[in-house]
């Protein structure tokens, strides 16, 4: 359920689709509904969430090229494979970015859950 909700770009603890985005870029510390922070301690939680970007847009990279292929057997065009796996890898960093950061955040949370500091607000989000 966290990765879903990760996936879909809501919190991944309580839900709610407004968490942690003001828009598509513009990202704010804790969730509206729940007030959970986004980092949870971890200077370096952007690190995870440039990894998970990668690693989808490499995801689609691949899936493109493969249907590029599929697509113009049994003579394939280079172009018709090299131009969309292009437009793939310049764009899916934009239109994945604050999905990386939500389904990080599920992946962190699934594996550290939250300490009773955390659920209550009460936990130093930014360090």
């Amino acid at each position: 359920m966290l990765l879903v909700r990760g996936l879909t770009r809501r919190c991944p603890w309580c839900g709610d689709r407004r968490a942690y985005f003001h828009g598509w870029f513009k990202r704010q510390e804790h969730c509206r509904r729940c007030g959970h922070g986004y980092r949870r301690g971890d200077h370096a939680f952007e690190l995870g969430a440039t990894t998970a970007s990668f690693v989808l847009t490499l995801g689609g990279v691949l899936v493109v090229t493969l249907v590029a292929i599929l697509l113009s057997l049994p003579d394939i065009e280079v172009w018709w494979v090299v131009i969309p796996a292009v437009v793939v890898a310049l764009l899916g960093p934009i239109v994945l970015y604050p999905i990386s950061f939500t389904l990080w955040q599920a992946v962190d949370l699934w594996m550290r859950r939250p300490t009773a500091e955390e659920l209550a607000g009460e936990a130093d989000a930014t360090l």
